[in-house]
């Protein structure tokens, strides 16, 4: 998986290239982190996915809105199509001051503290501190007390020890239905957008990882990723070591008559097969052009571990699968086969290496690359018995025999008449 380059374009018209590394969902507003060419940190802030301003940082201040957001948010890493969804691949943001966004949201008071509460580790303390606080004092003038209220317990969050907000009193408001707090709860009322509930039932499933809440997961993703967003997702979860996209792939691929796509997804993303798989894979493992589309060092290593119940099964699909393999090197054979040194095929091909060059015992050799089915080998050692021993006709009979299984019929009959005029 590779991460999209994005650009932000500031003031000046400069354009900085920036790679996503994280995303942090959170309320009211979303965190992407990501790195220039110089590994210098950006954070850019998101509402509702519309993009409210960028900086460039060093570290997260402590207690701050943005630590929070990493520490108690639902954290992605990137690539992940919620942050493909805020920064496309090759898309231009324009950045844009506190000033001047705080000039767009002012008409919103209320939208104005939900904001810029999100920036007490940007902003000056005292510039901050005074906008937020001259809100308050707006709705109280405006006898709207119960946002006034909420106001204040933003501003106690913030700064919780300042000489304001120990001086004013307290007053009851029912935060019940505050979305910071039921964000915290993962309590998703109405009023979550579609990105908070996607990270929600992807949060579940990383943390309880089970048919049930991978089944929630892929209801909400068909609904709302692209096809080429759900595979991002299911390459990212694969990548972390999570198996329930790989087997719900599996099946999909095996139920769609995909045989070859799915030993291939088998063999990328090994999963705990269940019984039900292990059948599924027996069967398409016995099919030959199924085999012929595996390379022999996948088959052996990502595959035949999956089998191990079944070793008589597995020495004879690794036999069939041998006459395909386009490398005859024995030595290198012996290395693939090492996980599986306990098969027949493995004792075969460890004693046919000891005897290959041995021209004393080229007919015992030629015999066991025979059994491989290495009939261009095999031909070679009986080829060379019988130019040793002109007058026996047991090399050219087995000559014979091989070209008839390499599917040689003339070169077959050609050693039969042989053997004919050396018997008459």
């Amino acid at each position: 998986m590779m991460n999209q380059t994005f650009y932000l374009k500031d003031k000046d018209q400069s354009l900085t290239a920036l790679t996503p590394i994280r995303l942090a969902i959170h309320v009211p507003c979303t965190i992407l982190e990501a790195q220039d060419a110089y590994h210098h940190l950006y954070h850019l802030y998101f509402k509702d996915q519309q993009f409210l301003a960028a900086k460039k940082v060093s570290r997260s201040k402590r207690r701050s809105y943005t630590e929070k957001a990493f520490t108690q948010g639902i954290v992605f890493l990137c690539p992940h199509p919620l942050a493909d969804q805020l920064a496309e691949d090759g898309a231009t943001i324009m950045n844009q001051s506190f000033t001047g966004l705080l000039k767009k949201v002012q008409h919103d008071p209320l939208e104005t503290v939900e904001v810029f509460s999100c920036f007490d580790g940007l902003i000056k303390e005292e510039k901050l501190f005074k906008v937020l606080r001259d809100h308050y004092y707006t709705y109280k003038r405006d006898g709207k007390f119960k946002k006034a209220a909420v106001v204040y317990e933003r501003i106690k969050s913030i700064y919780p020890e300042h000489e304001w907000v120990q001086s004013i009193r307290s007053e009851k408001v029912d935060l019940t239905t505050d979305q910071r707090l039921l964000w915290q709860a993962r309590n998703l009322k109405e009023g979550f957008s579609v990105s908070h509930q996607l990270a929600a039932a992807e949060e579940e499933y990383r943390s309880s990882p089970s048919p049930g809440t991978f089944k929630t997961l892929l209801a909400f993703t068909n609904e709302h990723y692209t096809p080429s967003e759900q595979q991002m997702l299911y390459d990212r979860l694969l990548t972390d070591g999570y198996d329930e996209p790989a087997r719900n792939a599996f099946k999909e691929l095996v139920r769609n008559h995909q045989p070859v796509e799915a030993i291939q997804l088998l063999a990328k993303y090994p999963f705990t097969l269940r019984a039900s798989d292990v059948r599924d894979l027996r069967v398409m493992l016995h099919d030959k052009d199924n085999l012929r589309s595996l390379q022999f060092e996948t088959l052996c290593s990502k595959l035949a571990p999956h089998l191990t119940d079944y070793p008589d099964e597995m020495n004879e699909i690794i036999l069939t699968a041998l006459k395909y393999s386009p490398d005859h090197d024995l030595i290198t054979l012996l290395k693939h086969l090492a996980p599986l040194e306990s098969l027949p095929v493995y004792e075969l091909i460890k004693q046919l290496s000891e005897i290959a060059e041995d021209p004393e015992q080229q007919a015992a050799a030629g015999d066991l690359y025979e059994k491989l089915g290495f009939y261009s080998e095999a031909i070679d050692c009986f080829t060379y018995e019988m130019e040793l021993h002109p007058e026996s006709r047991e090399p050219v009979e087995r000559l014979s025999q091989t070209y008839l299984a390499a599917g040689q019929a003339e070169e077959a009959q050609a050693y039969q008449e042989l053997l004919k005029s050396m018997i008459s």
